[in-house]
């Protein structure tokens, strides 16, 4: 049975790892969501995790379930009207096959690296794709979005409410997909390596660890917001800091001689080819 809007829908999670996990988390701790399922089942591989799950979500608004096993996962799959699936790369196939003809009409939102559109419509026609990354559990995430030609309007409204909640959505051709796996999946450890780079400055010049790091992690969010709420250019932002021979300046020079910026373009471009690589079998 596939969904309809108006109807009852249970949500199948099959491979709730870190995306799959922080998508549940920013999805049930948002304070009204829209378009709720009638119950949640996410399907794990083992019983501990599927307790450990249970743990996790005993405060759930919505009833949640777990399934662990491939006879109860199946089970479950058969059971849903929309399947998230959040497994690794190399094992989608192995997860899906045994399903595949529980999957057939209903709507499959994928989260997988590098697994096209086409690949997926093996087992359905309904395909979505959605690549996220793991600030999504705390609600600051990113997410982009593309959807296969037969995904209806009531299932892009449908998509849209169980993503939204993450934080910022965007919807791209899939063209753009491995792409934006590098920008917004990967993106988080880049920025991370860059935060890292900041703390590790102010301790060599003498800054304990503790205001180091909070002075480093409101540098990084003062700046994003200021990019994001004037609209400018970072160029000119940053441009704007650099008194003609001065300190930030001179702090530029230097880091552009080390190709800082060339190293981050080249780091998303190597994130993006990989991403190609890994929905090739």
């Amino acid at each position: 049975m596939s969904y309809e809007k108006g109807k009852p829908y249970t949500l199948a999670v099959l491979g709730a790892g870190t995306i799959g996990q922080a998508l549940l988390s920013a999805y049930l701790s948002s304070e009204n969501p829209e378009l709720p399922p009638t119950k949640i089942i996410a399907c794990v591989r083992s019983e501990s995790s599927a307790q450990a799950l249970v743990t996790q979500y005993k405060d759930s608004p919505i009833p949640f379930e777990t399934s662990y096993g491939e006879e109860s996962n199946n089970e479950a799959v058969l059971n849903s009207q929309v399947v998230i699936i959040g497994t690794k790369p190399y094992v989608t196939e192995s997860a899906l096959e045994p399903i595949k003809d529980q999957l057939k009409g209903k709507l499959l939102i994928s989260m997988v690296a590098g697994w096209t559109i086409e690949q997926f419509e093996t087992y359905s026609s309904k395909i979505s794709r959605v690549m996220t990354n793991t600030p999504a559990k705390y609600q600051y995430g990113t997410a982009v979005i593309s959807n296969s030609l037969d995904v209806n309007e009531d299932e892009r409204e449908l998509i849209k409410a169980l993503v939204t909640p993450i934080g910022k959505v965007v919807e791209l051709p899939e063209k753009n997909m491995d792409a934006a796996t590098a920008l917004v999946g990967s993106g988080p450890a880049f920025v991370l390596t860059m935060l890292e780079g900041l703390v590790e400055s102010g301790l060599s010049l003498g800054i304990p660890f503790k205001e180091s790091l909070e002075c480093s992690i409101k540098v990084m969010e003062g700046t994003a917001k200021m990019a994001e709420i004037s609209g400018t250019h970072p160029g000119e932002l940053k441009h704007k800091v650099c008194t003609p021979g001065g300190t930030t300046i001179a702090g530029c020079v230097e880091m552009d001689s080390h190709g800082v910026k060339s190293g981050i373009i080249k780091g998303v471009q190597a994130a993006a080819k990989r991403a190609s690589e890994l929905g090739k079998k």
